[in-house]
């Protein structure tokens, strides 16, 4: 039965990989793919927090997949289990972040987080990683950084078997997606964060590198520059290693600084370096799932820079059908409907726009189906507008 059960998985799962190819390359699939963004509302789907079932892994994973017994996905672009060992962070002294009232949900209280001074910037580029991993991170996990020895030795080991509880948990729940033949898309070892993301993410935060920009951007620019050429370095294969690899390959890149800059901004600090990392893996066979954040319509038209068929968008804030008039022939949508409708319409609102978003993107191909935002906690939207919609989808989606 077993075995039975992993070949037939197995056949849904190359079925998927091949109508993910075929979207993808311009062609239209058997199907189109269905996929869906999500975090820590299948706890709510099964009924239960996260706080009840995280003292076991097991327990933790069977809740969490519970809502595939009624929903099916063929894919997940890649982020499908618990984001955030909080509980490991804690041990070290940070408050970043917490668990929230609804006992569920992982919450970033970005006002304690801990952030470079702006006078550091230029020991900050002499060696940006030595800087983030020598000196910022046991400001911001002060546990670390005790004269005792001993008492930061302790706080580590404590860390550590929270991490692997928690991983333990999302092995679990990663084998279980596998088992039920969900596909995770980005599968190659290229991710993309522009280097002012990670100042704005990790090292200055959101408000400090927005004021930098404008203050002091020279400083800036050396930053962004020296981390560009870290990265570059610190990748783990080449473009013609991963030409030799067969079938769908496709990497990962992000917005979140990006959806904040002006297009000449834009230009400089992502679009420029993203070509100069990314484009000759495109030119190897590499495709890039771009998860989009906020609104970015008005620099969409860059990607005509890249190859045909190399970028997979996922769309949060624009209208997918604007955005399919300027590149809906040249870049794959990820998209479908939004998670606003999925709360607040009726079940035949959500039917009319999805059935409204196939007739529109999926003749000609370049168009997998998913939400426009991660399911984070109970009230981000209604089962069974959910249920009717991913019905739907994988229904109207055969040929």
């Amino acid at each position: 039965m077993k075995g039975g059960f992993r070949l037939a998985s197995l056949s849904l799962v190359q079925e998927t990989q091949q109508n993910l190819w075929d979207a993808t390359n311009f062609r239209e699939p058997k199907k189109v793919p269905v996929g869906m963004e999500f975090t820590y509302w299948p706890f709510s789907y099964a009924g239960v927090t996260y706080k009840e079932v995280a003292h076991d892994p097991q327990l933790t994973a069977e809740k969490y997949l519970q809502f595939l017994d009624d929903i099916h996905l063929d894919y997940t672009w890649g982020m499908a289990s618990l984001p955030n060992p909080y509980k490991a962070f804690q041990a070290l002294g940070s408050n970043s972040f917490f668990l929230a009232n609804d006992q569920t949900t992982v919450a970033h209280n970005q006002t304690a987080d801990v952030y470079m001074e702006d006078d550091e910037y230029d020991e900050f580029s002499k060696d940006p990683y030595y800087f983030i991993n020598e000196i910022l991170l046991k400001r911001k996990l002060p546990k670390l950084d005790q004269g005792r020895k001993e008492a930061a030795y302790g706080a580590l080991r404590q860390s550590m078997l929270e991490f692997r509880h928690f991983d333990l948990t999302n092995e679990l729940i990663l084998q279980g997606l596998a088992e039920r033949a969900v596909y995770t898309l980005v599968n190659a070892p290229i991710v993309f964060n522009s280097p002012l993301k990670l100042l704005f993410d990790k090292v200055r935060g959101m408000k400090n590198t927005l004021i930098d920009l404008r203050r002091r951007p020279d400083k800036v620019r050396a930053a962004c520059a020296q981390l560009l050429a870290a990265d570059k370095a610190a990748i783990p294969l080449k473009p013609e290693d991963l030409a030799k690899m067969p079938g769908l390959k496709v990497g990962l890149t992000g917005y979140h600084v990006e959806c904040f800059l002006s297009g000449k901004q834009f230009d400089e600090f992502f679009m420029k370096p993203f070509l100069e990392v990314c484009e000759p893996y495109m030119q190897a066979g590499v495709k890039f799932f771009l998860k989009g954040e906020g609104k970015f319509l008005n620099t969409i038209e860059r990607y005509r820079q890249t190859p045909k068929g190399s970028m997979i968008i996922m769309l949060e804030e624009d209208d997918p059908f604007e955005v399919h008039k300027l590149v809906g022939d040249w870049c794959t949508l990820a998209t479908g409907i939004s998670a606003s409708l999925l709360k607040y319409g009726t079940k035949q609102q959500c039917i009319d726009y999805v059935k409204k978003c196939y007739d529109t993107f999926a003749p000609g191909g370049g168009f997998i189906f998913m939400q426009d935002r991660p399911l984070l906690s109970a009230n981000d939207a209604n089962p069974e507008n959910i249920i009717a919609v991913y019905e739907f989808a994988n229904e109207y989606g055969k040929k």
